[in-house]
């Protein structure tokens, strides 16, 4: 497909009436995002700030993340509002449901996103919210994307050990009863971060534990509330180690 063609479907979805992320598909069957600043109102920009600079947090993540070889969605054109990036395959929560994939290549996806996420500790970043529906999978290698809160971290800091708390909780929202697809990220975070990555994640899960606790109350409030129940199973699971 020449470039042209790409360059034209970009031109045409741009033109459309405005959506954040929008499908750009190719004649020859290829899949693109276009992703583009958040427009808010003034009450849901004072809830979750300003748009355009998580716009630029995530265009900066997206970069840096690729320049130290971190699997990440890439980026092959972008504009001062507008990101346009290859399809990175289904988010793990789809890869799990999806009856047509075997559990030995849901086990390799989710133990590709430990390990991704070790590379972007390694590389001295946090990806901010590494929720399981913010990595693909693309057959290969587990990507991210949704990188607004991408920050610098200091290896094996507070940051990073909140990401991994972050993912957990995140998998024990999806499956509370079904720690198979958590335990193979973490196993392979632990060989693929910093060494004293996990250690911190414990003491943070340790400091926490109150908030379990809390959890633990609230749950029994709001029993259907898979968000509480799944911080209190965070908890108990990270401070193990």
């Amino acid at each position: 497909m020449p470039e042209s063609d790409l360059q034209s479907h970009l031109a045409a979805a741009l033109a459309e009436p405005f959506r954040r992320v929008r499908p750009v598909v190719l004649p020859d069957g290829r899949r693109f995002w276009l992703k583009r600043v958040e427009r808010l109102s003034g009450r849901l920009r004072w809830q979750k700030g300003d748009p355009a600079r998580a716009f630029a947090t995530e265009r900066a993540g997206l970069h840096a993340m690729a320049e130290a070889g971190v699997p990440v969605a890439g980026i092959v054109a972008e504009g001062p509002d507008w990101l346009l990036m290859p399809d990175a395959g289904p988010v793990l929560p789809e890869v799990v449901a999806n009856p047509a994939r075997s559990q030995d290549e849901k086990l390799r996806a989710f133990g590709e996103a430990g390990r991704a996420l070790g590379l972007v500790h390694w590389a001295g970043m946090a990806h901010g919210r590494p929720a399981v529906r913010d990595i693909c999978w693309d057959g290969v290698q587990a990507r991210f994307i949704d990188l607004e809160r991408f920050r610098a971290a200091r290896r094996g800091g507070l940051a990073q050990a909140a990401d991994v708390v972050m993912f957990a909780q995140t998998a024990f929202t999806q499956w509370p009863d079904d720690p198979r697809w958590l335990e193979a990220a973490l196993a392979a975070y632990a060989v693929n971060a910093p060494p004293d990555a996990m250690p911190r994640v414990t003491r943070l899960a340790r400091w926490l534990r109150p908030l379990g606790w809390l959890a633990r109350g609230l749950g029994r409030v709001k029993p259907d509330s898979r968000e509480i129940r799944a911080a209190a199973l965070t908890l108990e699971r990270l401070r193990r180690g």
